[in-house]
């Protein structure tokens, strides 16, 4: 069984934690591209690795997040 504090260190995973830094060395795959393009604005807003980022895709076509 996991202690309180390894539990802590693994679960956690916004910006500058261990397990947040891991896993932002990876794809993750949040959304299909479908969703946006299905939007007005072409646009939709998630929350990924406890930051909220809005997908979108520009008018040459390419998606992007910030």
């Amino acid at each position: 069984m996991l202690s309180k504090h390894d539990n802590e260190m693994l679960t956690r995973v916004g910006p500058g934690t261990p397990m947040g830094n891991l896993m932002r060395q990876y794809w993750h795959p949040i959304s299909a591209s479908a969703e946006v393009d299905a939007s007005p604005f072409r646009t939709k807003e998630v929350r990924l690795l406890g930051e909220d980022l809005v997908l979108y895709r520009d008018r040459s076509g390419p998606p992007g997040a910030h």
